[in-house]
C-alpha cells in the first residue's frame, strides 16, 4: 500500500515537470521586462519541483531531518510567488487603464510579500529545532509571515476588484488576465486559509508535514496546481504586449499616427 503523501508528492513533481516549461514559455513569449507576474509561475513551479523531490525522498529516509525541515519550509513559502504572479498581471492591467496610483499600490506590495516570505522561511527552520525556545520563536515568526500573506491577498483583491470596475477602459487584450487573476484568487486564499489553520489551531490535521494528507491535498496542492494552471492559460491565450505594439505600429504607420497623410 502506497502512502499518501508519498503518492502526492510524485503526482506534483509530474505535474509541476510539465507546468514547469509551459510557464518558461509563457515568460519567454511575453518577455521578462514587463513579466513579472508570468516569471514568478516559473519560480513557483521550480519550488514544487523541489519540495516534491525532497517529499519523496523524506519518505525514503525518515531519518534525515533536513530534508523533512526544507519539505516544510517549502510547502509553506510557495504562497509567495503566486501572490506575486497575480500582483504582476494586476500590474499590467492597471497600466493598460492606465492607473498610476494602483500600479504603485501594487509595486508596494513586494515589501510585505518579501517580508511574509523572510518570516516564513526563518519560522520553518526555527520549528525544526529541538530547543523549545527557538520553537516558540519560530512560531510566532510563522504566524507574523501567513498574516502579512493575508494582507497581500486581501488588497490584491480589493485592487483586482476596482479594476473590474473599470473593466470598459481596459484594452480587449488585457480583460483576459483580469478575469484570470479573480478566478485564480478564490483558490490562493484557500491555500492561506490551510496555512492559517496550521499556524494558529492547534490541530495536527493542518499540519504542513505530519498531518492529515487528505485535507492538505484538498485545501493546498489542488488549489495551487488549480491557481497555477489558471494562470498558465492565460498566459498562453493572450497576446504579447511586444505583438500588441507591432500589431498597432503595422494599423497605424508613424506619420499617420501623428496626422500626416502618407504619400507615394
Amino acid at each position: 500500500m502506497v502512502d499518501e503523501r508519498y503518492a502526492i508528492s510524485i503526482a506534483q513533481l509530474v505535474i509541476y515537470i510539465i507546468l514547469f516549461p509551459l510557464a518558461a514559455f509563457v515568460a519567454f513569449r511575453h518577455g521578462f521586462g514587463k513579466s513579472s507576474g508570468w516569471l514568478y509561475l516559473v519560480i513557483f513551479a521550480a519550488i514544487r519541483i523541489a519540495s516534491s523531490a525532497l517529499g519523496i525522498v523524506s519518505h525514503q529516509h525518515p531519518t534525515n531531518q533536513d530534508d523533512l525541515v526544507w519539505y516544510s519550509v517549502l510547502g509553506s513559502v510557495g504562497i509567495s510567488p503566486l501572490l506575486l504572479a497575480s500582483k504582476g498581471l494586476l500590474s499590467r492591467v492597471n497600466e493598460s487603464i492606465p492607473s498610476p496610483f494602483r500600479v504603485r499600490v501594487i509595486r508596494f506590495l513586494h515589501i510585505p510579500n518579501l517580508l511574509a516570505l523572510i518570516f516564513s522561511i526563518v519560522g520553518g527552520t526555527r520549528l525544526s529545532s529541538n530547543d523549545p525556545s527557538r520553537q516558540s520563536q519560530g512560531r510566532d515568526l510563522a504566524k507574523v509571515g501567513i498574516v502579512l500573506f493575508l494582507v497581500v491577498f486581501i488588497i490584491s483583491c480589493a485592487i483586482a476588484i476596482l479594476t473590474f470596475l473599470e473593466k470598459s477602459s481596459i484594452p480587449q487584450g488585457e480583460r483576459r488576465l483580469l478575469f484570470g487573476v479573480l478566478v485564480a484568487l478564490p483558490f490562493i486564499f484557500v491555500r492561506i486559509l490551510y496555512s492559517i489553520m496550521a499556524d494558529f489551531i492547534n490541530n495536527s490535521t493542518f499540519k504542513i508535514y505530519g498531518g492529515n494528507a487528505t485535507v492538505q491535498l484538498c485545501m493546498a496542492v489542488i488549489e495551487e496546481m488549480i491557481a497555477t494552471i489558471i494562470l498558465i492559460a492565460v498566459g498562453l491565450t493572450a497576446s504579447s504586449i511586444r505583438d500588441d505594439r507591432s500589431s498597432r505600429g503595422k494599423a497605424h504607420p508613424v506619420g499617420e499616427e501623428q496626422g500626416y497623410p502618407m504619400r507615394g
